[in-house]
């Protein structure tokens, strides 16, 4: 979606900022641009100004459109921090040993993969491939193709490094039912969500370690806990 949250806390967010003054946007209206989608959410607009008197309209459609696993994007900007901000001084931009990266995909079908077959899909025409059984073939076959890829290539350099313990994806490819309705948002299925999640946390993490998704995540909030009082520590002298 290419915005910046205003006030930013890093020199390199704040250069990007300088440059484009026009995307120093309303964290509002980076939150309610976030959740647009077609048919689920209605689209969103407005104009920011660059404080020079010039408008810019954003229209804002489905921020899946450009990163529907923003991972990367995040993983990017903190290696861009780490060569402008002096807090990350001690961080090089490719040392993944130092950086944690937590991962929450939003769940995909059991059957997602067996769904669609080439035989089948041959015989579609252009609404097939658009609308096919309450859903859009060709969207969740992009989502999910950028979502797994995007995974991938974390994965990849993450194991190249010898950091792979230090990147976390955390999701859940078997939902069945209601639970894989976007826009169900009742009680019942709720509840069937809140089980889903408990469910994926006794499920072995991604990362090839021998830990459960939830060892994983307390593993993840002792180092970013002890990592928070050594700098509190720092400040203080």
């Amino acid at each position: 979606m290419g915005f910046t949250i205003a006030k930013p806390a890093s020199p390199a967010i704040a250069t990007n900022i300088a440059n484009s003054p026009h995307l120093d946007a309303k964290l509002s209206d980076i939150c309610v641009g976030t959740s647009a989608a077609p048919t689920f959410f209605p689209q969103f607009y407005f104009e920011n100004d660059d404080g020079k008197g010039n408008q810019y309209k954003f229209n804002l459609i489905d921020g899946a459109v450009l990163a529907v696993n923003p991972a990367l994007i995040a993983l990017s900007t903190v290696a861009n921090s780490a060569e402008a901000d002096p807090s990350f001084a001690s961080i090089k931009p490719l040392d993944f040993k130092q950086i944690l990266l937590l991962s929450l995909g939003t769940g995909t079908t059991a059957d997602f993969a067996g769904t669609y077959t080439a035989q089948e899909a041959a015989n579609w025409g252009l609404v097939s491939w658009l609308f096919n059984n309450n859903s859009s073939p060709l969207g969740e076959m992009q989502s999910e193709a950028s979502a797994i890829m995007n995974a991938y290539y974390i994965a990849t350099i993450y194991r190249a490094l010898g950091a792979e313990t230090n990147y976390l994806r955390i999701e859940e490819n078997a939902l069945i039912g209601t639970t894989i309705q976007s826009d169900d948002a009742s009680e019942d299925n709720m509840k069937l969500l809140v089980q889903v999640g408990e469910n994926l946390l006794k499920k072995q993490a991604s990362n090839g370690n021998s830990e459960t998704n939830e060892e994983a995540l307390k593993r993840f909030a002792k180092l970013l806990s002890e990592r928070k009082k050594l700098r509190a520590n720092k400040a203080s002298q």
